[in-house]
């Protein structure tokens, strides 16, 4: 994997803004519409979490016992909103759709696979923690370019024969059958990242190989622009709902203000000597929840609700 080169693409792409989470939501949501229904109507926040994340994935893609706990995060994050196992190849199907459609004729296949390897990496550390949730983890990620074995020092060979001598007699030394309990499983757990891992580095091959015509669906550029289009028409309808909204509810609010003010002094100009804090404090609860539930339409025990986060506010 050429990892500058990788970078600077992603730099390239990035200036491209908010178009680019814009192409791979579009892009994903045509792969499976059925994936659409695990987010919100409005994207923009999303969007913001999409570019962000990628940059740190790319960033770290050197260092990935930095990156392998950011990832996990996501993980269990994309667990808990709905994401399976099987929606990961068509994430990497958008994202290099994506990458390919701002990027142009600088996508070589050098660099199609300089992305393929490093989602292949980044996807399974996901479903890693996806599957296995909050418990230990012992997956191996070596270099995708590796196909020599092992990258640390320690195999389960020489645990499994590394020597413990008994401690002299003056000293306090451990108990044999520990130290052997121990040392099997070291060995097993390093035999099991290092399965891990040749199974990582051929699955990075697999992808690598794969024939991109090989019966994997496509979508139409012209699709994915539309959809675009009506992703930022749908959030723009969203805003003026929500600004107007805001602006009715002020309303409603400075009306139930002078509601309640009024009520205050009908009370203690009816009242006079007899008035109590008691007594003008409900009148002028009464008005302003009746106002304000009369001037927004909505139910006296919304409008009581809101009343009492005034209070708190």
């Amino acid at each position: 994997m050429d990892i500058p080169r990788l970078r600077a693409s992603w730099t390239t792409v990035a200036e491209r803004g908010d178009e680019v989470p814009l192409w791979f939501y579009a892009t994903l949501f045509l792969l499976r519409p059925s994936l659409r229904d695990l987010f919100p109507v409005s994207l923009a926040s999303q969007r913001k979490r999409f570019v962000f994340g990628l940059g740190q994935i790319v960033t770290h893609v050197d260092d990935l016992d930095a990156a392998v706990p950011y990832l996990r995060g996501l993980g269990r994050a994309h667990r808990e909103a709905g994401v399976r196992p099987e929606h990961y190849p068509l994430v990497g199907q958008a994202l290099l759709a994506t990458l390919e459609h701002f990027l142009g004729e600088r996508w070589t296949p050098e660099l199609a696979a300089d992305w393929t390897s490093a989602y292949a990496v980044v996807a399974e550390v996901m479903t890693n923690a996806e599957v296995r949730g909050r418990g230990r983890q012992t997956v191996l990620l070596p270099p995708p370019d590796t196909g020599t074995g092992p990258q640390h020092g320690l195999t389960a060979d020489r645990v499994r024969a590394r020597p413990f001598r008994r401690a002299p007699w003056h000293r306090r030394g451990f108990d044999r059958g520990d130290v052997h309990d121990f040392q099997r499983r070291l060995a097993d757990e390093l035999a099991t990242r290092d399965r891990e891992a040749a199974r990582l580095r051929a699955e990075v091959a697999r992808l690598r190989a794969r024939d991109a015509s090989d019966g994997v669906p496509t979508v139409d550029e012209q699709a994915v622009a539309l959809l675009t289009r009506a992703q930022l028409l749908a959030e723009e309808i969203l805003t003026s709902a929500e600004t107007r909204r805001r602006r009715l509810a002020a309303q409603a609010h400075r009306q139930a203000e002078a509601a309640a003010h009024a009520a205050g002094e009908a009370y203690r100009a009816a009242m006079g000597s007899r008035c109590t804090v008691q007594g003008e404090e409900m009148e002028r609860r009464l008005a302003w929840t009746r106002t304000y539930s009369h001037a927004l339409g909505m139910p006296l025990r919304v409008a009581e609700a809101a009343f009492r986060m005034r209070e708190t506010g």
